[in-house]
């Protein structure tokens, strides 16, 4: 293989310092982080069944699209846990509807999972967790001091950094602007770091989270 996906597994793996740490002091998380918590191991173990898979059957797009599922009803669960759908239960419910139907209609109608990535599903879901993470940290700039140190600011400017990018390259694939193999590997190149420095920005935010009330949100949008 190129040499650059070595690159990218190493970087991908930087997953496991959150993974560690949250191993280490799950006793004095707050409920509250937990559902984080489960994806950031969740996260660990499809980074190595990914790294099995592109190596031994050369494809791993199936554990990417699964992971990807979860990886969207975690995060709603965990926006929930912050307070985001207070009083709102239909709108979690209708957003995680909308997840799942869009993921099994981008699986098994548009693409086919040895061939396509699921684009419109990861578009949207990328789109959601954006606006969510956005409307969590506008509310924390007007109520937080010590953002820096708050580990929901931390993970909502990780999933931001992260997810936004996933819409530009999503987009990029989807509309045909890479058939240039330099340009699909700048793409790549770049997608690595900013996985990278978003796991590292979790693995900073585990570190914060502890047992002193953790800050839920409470605002409408």
């Amino acid at each position: 293989m190129h040499w650059s996906y070595t690159v990218a597994v190493i970087l991908s793996f930087s997953i496991f310092i959150a993974g560690i740490i949250g191993i280490f002091r799950f006793a004095d998380i707050r409920e509250i982080y937990r559902p984080f918590i489960y994806l950031v191991w969740i996260g660990c173990v499809t980074e190595v069944l990914n790294t099995y898979f592109a190596y031994v059957y050369h494809n791993n797009l199936a554990i990417s699209a699964i992971y990807n599922l979860c990886e969207s009803l975690f995060l709603l669960w965990f926006f929930n846990r912050l307070g985001l759908f207070k009083k709102r239960s239909k709108v979690l419910y209708l957003i995680g509807f909308l997840f799942v139907t869009i993921w099994l209609a981008d699986t098994f109608l548009s693409s086919h999972l040895t061939q396509n990535l699921t684009f419109y599903f990861d578009i949207f879901y990328s789109f959601s967790i954006v606006i969510l993470s956005i409307t969590a940290i506008n509310n924390l700039l007007f109520t937080e001091r010590a953002l820096l140190r708050n580990p929901t600011f931390l993970i909502c400017i990780g999933l931001l950094i992260y997810f936004t990018y996933i819409i530009i390259q999503r987009t990029f694939l989807l509309y045909g602007l890479n058939d240039s193999i330099d340009f699909r590997r700048s793409v790549q190149r770049i997608m690595a770091l900013v996985n990278c420095f978003s796991n590292l920005v979790y693995a900073v935010a585990v570190l914060y989270m502890h047992k002193r009330k953790a800050f839920t949100l409470n605002f409408s949008f």
